[in-house]
């Protein structure tokens, strides 16, 4: 019997990595959505204007394509994975991690994408209300 077959390899150690991956993205999107607001509104940037764009809202967006891009790897990654086969010696875990990579990565790309979307419709520190 080998000592292969009784404990996990790196491959499945890794897969479950990229599972908890994609939500420590998706929490550090959601802090730095928080603290450029909060910073705008403390420091009085809410109006200002970074190369011609309102300051809140480019940098939420270089933010969230600072996130959305790993997120779309880990994507592009895991649902490789998935049209491997079915079971690797013989247990079927492997399509498993894989396939809840793939889903919390693809869960947490749309919860960044709806975290953004406010600040390009509501202007920051509730200005003008």
């Amino acid at each position: 019997m080998s000592g292969r077959a009784l404990r996990p390899g790196p491959r499945s150690a890794f897969s479950m990595l990229l599972s908890a991956a994609g939500f420590a993205l998706w929490a550090l999107h959601f802090t730095l959505v928080y603290a450029i607001n909060a910073f705008a509104c403390e420091r009085g940037y809410e109006g200002a204007r970074l190369l011609g764009l309102p300051w809140v809202p480019a940098m939420i967006g270089l933010a969230t394509l600072v996130v959305a891009v790993p997120l779309l790897l880990i994507l592009r990654g895991t649902t490789r994975g998935l049209a491997g086969p079915v079971t690797e010696g013989g247990e079927a875990e492997p399509r498993f991690t894989s396939w809840f990579a793939a889903a919390a990565a693809g869960y947490s790309l749309l919860a960044v994408l709806f975290q953004a979307a406010p600040s390009l419709v509501l202007p920051a520190c509730g200005v003008g209300y």
